[in-house]
């Protein structure tokens, strides 16, 4: 259970550090370790590093670079579980290729699983959204030519929907033998 929370609460904090730049305020107060952590269980690349030392050089402030790497290090582990990387990429999210070579390889193929489903689900939700304006075309149309047309995009449409089904479906399938 507490692996749960600590996962938990690392998610929460990782939508936290969605911003990339540090104002100068921020550079004077940073505590380097916790900003390291939030990074690392957000997933950052290490060049975030590089970002956050430029914007605290122009604020004339030095980063502590050995407690940031000993935060993000700390992060990274909890980022880099198998489970994560499907929810990443049920999220949408792109993976920035963080964790250790061990395990990357599976890493990138659940992240991608998961892309797969978010994929599908959005390409489900697009044709529906045009099967509703189609719809509406096809009951307001003027004339029986522009019936015709309507019923025509909504046949072809039907087969993509079904296609874009199956593709969900399969997508989903691959991800529930990972489980």
């Amino acid at each position: 259970m507490r692996i749960f929370r600590f996962l938990f609460a690392a998610l929460v904090l990782a939508g936290l550090s969605a911003c990339t730049t540090m104002s100068p305020s921020e550079c004077k107060l940073a505590n380097w370790y916790d900003v390291g952590l939030r990074d690392g269980l957000a997933g950052e690349p290490l060049s975030q590093l590089d970002s956050r030392t430029k914007d605290c050089a122009e604020a004339g402030v030095p980063v502590n670079t050995v407690p940031y790497l000993q935060g993000r290090d700390q992060g990274l582990q909890s980022f880099c579980q198998l489970d994560n990387a499907v929810k990443l990429g049920l999220d949408g999210r792109s993976y920035n290729g963080v964790c250790p070579a061990f395990i990357d390889g599976e890493f990138r193929r659940r992240r991608d699983l998961g892309y797969e489903v978010y994929s599908a689900r959005g390409q489900l939700r697009s044709l529906e959204s045009r099967r509703r304006e189609l719809e509406k075309k096809l009951r307001d149309a003027a004339n029986d030519d522009d019936r015709r047309k309507a019923r025509e995009e909504l046949s072809d449409l039907d087969q993509r929907f079904r296609r874009a089904r199956d593709r969900q479906r399969d997508a989903e399938w691959a991800l529930d033998r990972l489980r």
